[in-house]
């Protein structure tokens, strides 16, 4: 009897022990058709019905979807909802071709539309009955931070911006950062050889864009993986942001 007891009064502590626990945050894979292309990513929604605040999270060139994960687990832990997304030609978004660093001018004519890819997500996420379309940002690196420029002048601009590196980031794209409506975070190493121009290019046509430059080399997401507390200050902006 004793025994029996003992396992209902187990049974009843571990009733009470999940029904006071926080729920927590949930991963979706997701595969988006687009163009022939089949793009594939992580959707983390954190606790909660909401609607929830979102961030689009887009890696660099060679890069993929893994290299946000870190971002993405602090977004959560601030109620933000993250879609993490290999972009054509990366990651697990290959069935049509793969970018390949070494023979580049033989494959980089794949990523040509890969702005219809980040509209196409944006579309996906404003659809979703847990995500609360008014309330979306995006984070691009390197090469997609002009990508994700450029869709946003073909559609229409969300709510705020990260541009890690954004190297190829152009003229017009600068110029639309002020007119835009939206908010806008750069993110730069100062010894990064490729972005020794943007800075002053963007002081010089911008005067709400906001740019934290690093001490090191370090690239695109390459600046997430090296500092942590960049990680952490970019996930607070875009809460901050977004709320």
């Amino acid at each position: 009897m004793r025994s029996s007891v003992s396992r209902l009064l187990l049974q009843a502590l571990l009733v009470v022990l999940a029904a006071t626990q926080p729920a927590r945050a949930q991963e979706t894979r997701i595969e988006l058709e687009i163009g022939g292309w089949r793009l594939v990513g992580d959707l983390l929604l954190p606790a909660g019905e909401g609607p929830h605040p979102t961030v689009l999270l887009l890696h660099k060139a060679a890069g993929n979807r893994t290299a946000f994960r870190d971002l993405a687990v602090h977004l959560a832990a601030r109620r933000v909802a993250t879609l993490r997304l290999d972009l054509r030609a990366h990651g697990e978004s290959t069935n049509l071709g793969e970018f390949l660093p070494e023979e580049d001018m033989e494959t980089l004519e794949l990523l040509t539309g890969s702005d219809a890819d980040v509209a196409a997500a944006i579309t996906y996420l404003r659809s979703h009955p847990r995500i609360d379309g008014e309330r979306i940002g995006v984070v691009g690196s390197s090469y997609s931070g002009e990508v994700m420029a450029e869709a946003a002048r073909r559609t229409e601009y969300v709510q705020a911006y990260v541009a890690l590196s954004p190297g190829s980031f152009s003229e017009g794209s600068m110029d639309a950062v002020d007119s835009s409506g939206a908010q806008w975070l750069f993110v730069n190493s100062r010894e990064d050889r490729h972005l020794l121009w943007l800075v002053a290019e963007l002081e010089a046509r911008s005067k709400t864009a906001e740019i934290i430059v690093i001490a090191g080399s370090a690239h695109a997401t390459d600046i997430l993986e090296a500092r942590p507390d960049i990680t952490e200050r970019v996930a607070i902006w875009l809460a901050y942001q977004l709320q």
